[in-house]
């Protein structure tokens, strides 16, 4: 019977709670999770995304997105605005606060990777 623990799944999984534990470590001073943090990201590279754009780009499920979304506006790190071509399409954008945590988050990344 091979050992369940040498599967490659399973030690993605290992690797991917450590660094989710690491990072939550850093963001916890903060106020904002690990997810928030990967909006914040979207935002900084591509300022007034709308919400789906950013559910594909971050893999954040749909419905969790809203929620973390309201929180991160709660914050004053973003803000939403109605599109002026088209008001259906509302878009998300960091605010000043916003921009420099999303500096910050970026450069704990690239930290990290190191």
């Amino acid at each position: 019977m091979k050992d369940f623990t040498k599967f490659i799944c399973f030690n993605l999984k290992v690797t991917n709670k450590k660094v989710e534990k690491y990072m939550t470590s850093f963001f916890e001073d903060i106020g904002i999770n690990v997810a928030q943090s990967f909006i914040l990201q979207c935002l900084l590279y591509n300022d007034g995304c709308t919400l789906s754009e950013i559910c594909v780009r971050a893999q954040i499920e749909n419905s969790s997105l809203t929620t973390m979304a309201d929180k991160l506006e709660r914050l004053g790190l973003v803000e939403r605005k109605y599109d002026p071509q088209n008001r259906r399409v509302i878009r998300v954008f960091l605010t000043d606060s916003g921009r420099e945590l999303a500096e910050k988050v970026q450069r704990a990344g690239e930290e990290f990777d190191r």
